[in-house]
């Protein structure tokens, strides 16, 4: 048997390698190395894949199950506890017959650490591909039919049976914990306060005369209700809007929450923008590139063309949509609602200046502060202007 183990044992240091060469096309990393953590663990995993392996031949009756390709099939053992080896160290177990019941049995349990309650289901239909302990990291594979025929088929179900589905996903399940910044530099986390606490009035909230504990949410609903989005506006942006004025009303508890009622007031303003800009377009769309290449494209929005003139290689500042210079920028999308007459100069100017505010907002290197009042004029202005737009 020790030149059936030495033939097992090349072949598995081949089916190593090539498993890790695919494994670095599959698994990429920045040229410095770096990457997502899951990534980089996949990619250490890859380089040391050479671990412990236990084999035995299954003769099938190929009769009996039409599935089974090769009347010699194998059960392959894989224990990624011993990673790291220079080559593979091969076991192999010999030939059984499926229907000698007590001896596959016995290698099925004792071999190859599988639940003896497993068996009979297993050897049913021998449609079960993988078995797998996340406790000792063993994983057991079954092949239905001869590794030795299919070399290239073999390494494929290797990668989508075993290695991704049992060593890939487990990193992935570690590597969303990230670093643990709490135990790092010995954070505190947040106290978790009781409803009742939650849910009072925040103290920079009560200097105001006119806000009290008992009418202050009140006042603030006042302030936001009679301000409203006409009909037709898309409801993309009546969303983004609701959500301001909602924040407006929530810094009852937290006064931070005008700030960012005024930054998603600006947020919708621009998508309000973008839509109005789309809704000209028809179902059917034209799109050419610098060098005269056109490719017809249905419903468009601003972050499909984008992403469109990304993987495609376009110069998205040079793009043309049905003949007219693709409005990219906030200026060409000023640009074309004057030109249409969808706003006046005057109007184009109070989106310009809208845009800036949310820019202003939206890059910030430190927290800005904005009072109640203020927050309640922007939602105002901003209902105005996206009531304008959608007006003609």
């Amino acid at each position: 048997m020790s030149g059936e183990v030495e033939e097992w044992s090349n072949f598995f240091d081949q089916m190593f390698h090539e498993a890790k060469k695919q494994i670095q096309k599959r698994y990429r990393l920045e040229e410095d190395g770096s990457g997502p953590p899951e990534i980089v663990a996949v990619r250490e995993i890859a380089a040391n894949l050479h671990c412990p392996v236990r084999i035995v031949d299954v003769k099938i009756d190929t009769n009996k199950h039409k599935h089974i390709q090769d009347r010699i099939c194998q059960m392959i053992r894989y224990d990624f506890s011993q990673l790291g080896l220079a080559s593979s160290m091969v076991e192999y177990l010999g030939v059984v017959d499926a229907d000698d019941s007590e001896r596959f049995r016995e290698l099925f349990v004792n071999s190859f650490g599988l639940q003896d309650g497993y068996f009979e289901d297993f050897c049913k239909d021998f449609r079960t591909i993988g078995f797998f302990d996340d406790q000792t990291n063993l994983y057991v594979q079954f092949s239905p039919y001869d590794i030795r025929k299919y070399f290239n088929k073999f390494v494929f179900d290797f990668l989508s049976h075993v290695f991704d589905s049992a060593v890939v996903q487990r990193i992935r399940e570690t590597s969303r914990k990230g670093v643990d910044w709490l135990s790092k530099f010995k954070l505190n986390p947040d106290p978790i306060v009781p409803y009742a606490e939650l849910v009072k009035m925040d103290k920079i909230v009560g200097f105001f005369p006119r806000f009290s504990e008992g009418t202050g949410i009140e006042k603030l609903q006042e302030d936001t209700c009679n301000i409203q989005l006409m009909p037709g506006v898309p409801e993309e942006v009546v969303r983004i809007f609701r959500n301001a004025k909602d924040l407006y009303i929530y810094g009852f508890f937290r006064y931070s929450f005008f700030t960012i009622a005024q930054h998603y007031a600006f947020l919708a303003l621009e998508s309000a923008i973008k839509n109005r800009y789309y809704q000209s377009f028809p179902k059917e769309n034209t799109l050419t590139n610098e060098r005269g290449e056109s490719v017809k494209i249905g419903d468009i929005d601003h972050q499909r063309i984008i992403d469109f003139c990304r993987r495609n290689r376009w110069n998205v500042y040079k793009l043309r949509i049905n003949g007219e210079k693709f409005a990219f920028k906030t200026s060409d999308l000023l640009d074309w609602l004057e030109h249409k007459g969808i706003v006046t100069r005057w109007e184009r100017k109070l989106c310009n200046r809208g845009m800036d505010i949310r820019n202003y907002m939206s890059h910030l290197t430190s927290p800005s502060v904005i009072m109640p009042s203020h927050s309640a004029q922007s939602l105002a202005f901003v209902a105005d202007l996206i009531n304008r737009l959608y007006s003609h």
